[in-house]
């Protein structure tokens, strides 16, 4: 409080001495009205906007200049205003007095930390510094401003801004700073906006901000990928744009796999160097984030990537032991716990595993290929998985498979694909009393397990590396039959199985190319985006999740 006090007193001595000599009589006015101290978009509004403003992005280099303007305030004598944005995005370069105070004296303009050109000293001790700028004046003639109106409106100072590379697509905030040293005229006694009227009497202000840039959009979509270095990266797109690969501090022998939680997380689960089960989830935001430390399965090992669903708060996740064995366990997303043990699920596969959650029905379905390539299945109800395995196997032809099946759920049936032992693909379904219909030919080939989504609407999108090393897909509307051409997505592909997820209105789709560059691509009805560069790179094939 004593700061606050010194420093209103240095402004009013001198102030005080100006009105003695000119001989106006001081009357105190009565103060009632609480004015608005905001951002305004242009130099030379006439009043503050209905709403915090915001000011589109501009290209490096341009040079930008915004109103402070005081609306409906009571009279005053003078102001002591800060105002604060990120100089990494807009980099503030002078300010000026607007007409609010008629005959400006005894002034300072502070911006970055120094003062203008016949500016007095900078104020120590407050909010002064980098993107900050600080205006201060009093009325010269002792008399407040607005002698006689019902309120006091104006334009208190301009400030220009030069936008700086980051600022071509970045954002920031045009607020007023909080410092302990300043004296306020808000409710909160650190907020750096001060008027005044000439007895020094502190006036009632409101205060609105303003934003530079649209706001950053949060995470749509979160990729995890084994760099070519060996270390797991993940980068978030947000908007239009992929952002930087971040390091996550590990390490993975086999593609990481990644599941949706919620409408803002997403669970992440990899095979350590070690054979153990790690896991973290992600947090959307602007960007987001992944959790600080590894969740290590305390007994678990694995052969291969480990598979996951969600149901409810409980992280399922499906393994290939260290015979190829399959195992299943369960983590609590909510105490961020492991089960104490593992279920045996009393089957093997040389492949890694398919699983599928519907949450509504609180089931949960695992398609592996077996040891002699037929196609069996095995179901998650009632809390306990079935004791026996079922098949589609028919004879005297045995349904038989030479890869890992992909699966979904539509809510009531499961949909499945198989790669035949010619690497044809079928498909299939499996209803949930347990009835699986006849592989169907979909007059298609592929090296690699692909991709399968289904959509809000129940249509499903199956995405393909052909032979010729170019993407297809084929979709299958809900109650329709499957599309009876493919769509070539083109590219040139590396031998990893693509990964796919619905976003919005598309499926969005991450693939490894054939020199390792990590490649995206959105399928809209029957059309392709085409390929961007997403600046990183894989030796494997990548996880995909939505928040």
């Amino acid at each position: 409080m004593s700061n606050r006090l010194n420093k209103r007193s240095l402004i009013l001595i001198p102030f005080i001495l100006v009105a003695s000599l000119l001989l106006v009589p001081a009357i105190p006015p009565a103060h009632a009205a609480t004015g608005l101290v905001c951002i305004t978009a242009s130099s030379s509004a006439t009043s503050c906007p209905g709403s915090p403003p915001t000011i589109p992005n501009q290209a490096a280099g341009t040079t930008l200049t915004i109103g402070v303007f005081v609306q409906a305030s009571d009279d005053m004598g003078g102001f002591d205003i800060y105002v604060k944005s990120d100089n990494t995005v807009l980099n503030p370069t002078s300010a000026a007095f607007g007409g609010l105070i008629v005959s400006p004296s005894l002034s300072v303009i502070c911006v970055n930390g120094s003062p203008q050109p016949g500016s007095g000293a900078c104020t120590t001790g407050t909010a002064n510094g980098p993107g900050v700028v600080e205006v201060q004046t009093l009325e010269a003639s002792g008399q407040n401003e607005c002698l006689g109106q019902p309120t006091c409106s104006g334009m208190a100072f301009t400030i220009t801004y030069t936008v700086q590379p980051g600022g071509a697509s970045g954002t920031t905030v045009i607020n007023y700073p909080k410092a302990p040293g300043c004296a306020s005229s808000t409710t909160d006694p650190t907020d750096c906006v001060l008027i005044f009227d000439n007895f020094g009497t502190v006036l009632s202000e409101t205060i609105q901000t303003g934003t530079y840039g649209a706001a950053a959009a949060a995470t749509s979509l979160v990729a995890v990928v084994s760099g070519t270095d060996g270390n797991l990266y993940w980068s978030p797109f947000s908007g239009t744009t992929w952002g930087t690969w971040t390091a996550l501090a590990g390490q993975t022998p086999s593609s990481p796999s990644l599941c949706a939680s919620g409408s803002t997380t997403s669970e992440l689960l990899v095979r350590g160097n070690d054979n153990s089960i790690y896991h973290k989830t992600f947090t959307s935001g602007s960007p987001g984030s992944f959790a600080a430390t590894w969740d290590k399965n305390p007994t678990g090992v694995t052969i291969d990537s480990p598979v996951c669903a969600v149901i409810g708060t409980t992280l399922y996740v499906v393994v290939r032991g260290a015979t190829g064995e399959l195992f299943a366990t369960t983590f609590d997303l909510t105490a961020r716990t492991w089960a104490a043990t593992w279920t045996d699920l009393l089957g093997s596969s040389p492949s890694t595993p398919a699983l599928a959650a519907t949450p509504a029905l609180s089931r949960l379905d695992l398609v592996v290929r077996g040891g002699d390539n037929q196609i069996y299945h095995k179901a998650f109800t009632s809390g306990t998985w079935a004791p026996a395995w079922d098949t589609s196997n028919r004879l005297p032809v045995p349904d038989k498979t030479i890869a890992s099946p992909v699966i979904v759920s539509d809510g009531s049936i499961l949909h499945v694909i198989v790669i035949g032992t010619e690497s044809n693909i079928w498909y299939a379904t499996l209803s949930f009393t347990g009835t699986w219909s006849i592989y169907t030919s979909l007059a298609g080939s592929t090296s690699v397990t692909p991709a399968l989504v289904v959509d809000a609407s129940g249509n499903l999108h199956l995405v393909v590396r052909g032979f010729d090393a170019q993407m297809y897909s084929k979709s299958k509307p809900s109650g329709g039959a499957w599309d009876p051409v493919w769509v070539n997505g083109g590219g040139v592909l590396a031998n990893s199985s693509p990964a796919a997820v619905v976003s919005g209105t598309s499926t969005a789709v991450l693939v490894q190319g054939n020199d390792n560059s990590i490649w995206y691509n959105t399928l809209t009805g029957s059309a392709w985006s085409g390929f961007v560069f997403t600046n990183g790179q894989t030796s494997r094939g990548a996880g995909l999740s939505t928040p």
